[in-house]
């Protein structure tokens, strides 16, 4: 659930966040990418850890520390797609015919980028998960008795030489979990570029 949450809210902020930025380029462009230069110079670990510090442990806390820093690799990703698609002859077209900002931006630009948004949202999924559950391990994420891989394999760690099965379940599930959403994301990367068949 945090995963998929916090990975709507980066797409939803990275899309309208780029999309500004590569419709209008120039000094706006310029200052959209400086900003996002400062925030991707803090690490993700230690940006989260302070602010799970800051407002304590539980979801909340947790997919707005996700969220931070996650909707900049999208930003750049659709600025970029805006730049390839705005300059295309029917966006031209729509243009000249006076079709406003709004509209060239969501009805004629964005469409064409709307494949490599899915499928980069399912392969932050994975990267979602490991990062809650690497926070919920050493103590900064979900507490027990909340459901968490972290919490699981903390509690397994605990009674690793006692009990070593215990760490076995956990493990196998994050690991079928990354596992399933990476190949499932390369599926679709695939199903919407086919000039990426067969590359991997």
């Amino acid at each position: 659930m945090i995963a998929v949450i916090s990975v709507i809210v980066n797409i939803f902020i990275g899309l309208i966040y780029g999309s500004i930025a590569g419709y209008y380029g120039g000094k706006i462009d310029n200052v959209l990418m400086r900003i996002i230069e400062i925030v991707n110079a803090f690490p993700q670990v230690i940006v989260a850890t302070m602010l799970i510090l800051f407002l304590g442990t539980g979801i909340k806390a947790i997919i707005l520390a996700l969220i931070i820093r996650g909707w900049v690799s999208t930003a750049r990703m659709i600025r970029g797609q805006f730049f390839r698609f705005k300059e295309r002859e029917y966006v031209l077209a729509a243009r000249t015919l006076g079709v406003s900002d709004f509209n060239l931006i969501f009805r004629h630009i964005m469409p064409n980028s709307i494949g490599p948004i899915i499928t980069k949202a399912m392969l932050e999924i994975p990267s979602a998960i490991f990062a809650e559950s690497f926070l919920a391990f050493i103590g900064l994420g979900v507490q027990a008795p909340e459901p968490s891989i972290g919490v699981l394999l903390s509690d397994a760690q605990k009674v690793l030489i006692t009990y070593p099965y215990q760490g076995f379940f956990p493990a196998v599930v994050i690991s079928v979990l990354m596992l399933s959403f990476n190949l499932f994301g390369n599926g679709l990367r695939e199903a919407f570029d086919p000039t990426q068949r067969g590359l991997e």
